[in-house]
């Protein structure tokens, strides 16, 4: 399986999107999956986006930029635990596995 580009975004970059990363890369890692991820701002996602096309925006918010076809996932069941399963199962279903 080729590594999978991940971007993880919040307001500040900083305290969700921590968080989501973590318990992504524990899903990912426990599912045998490889992986990059990157943690940013949402108003530098489709900067991110235009340089290295990624498989995956999990964000912590609404995006309202366009992204084209990458596929964005709302992450906040990450933080509540309300919904995750769904959740991991729509990125399972983005990216094959």
């Amino acid at each position: 399986m080729n590594r999978k580009r991940i971007y993880v975004c919040c307001g500040t970059g900083i305290a969700t999107s921590t968080v989501i990363v973590k318990k992504v890369s524990e899903f990912l890692d426990e599912n045998k999956v490889p992986y990059d991820i990157s943690q940013c701002i949402v108003s530098d996602v489709p900067s991110k986006v235009a340089n290295k096309k990624p498989d995956v925006v999990i964000s912590s918010t609404t995006i309202s930029a366009d992204l084209g076809d990458v596929p964005v996932v709302l992450g906040r069941s990450f933080l509540t635990g309300i919904g995750k399963d769904k959740t991991k199962q729509e990125i399972r279903d983005i990216l094959g596995f």
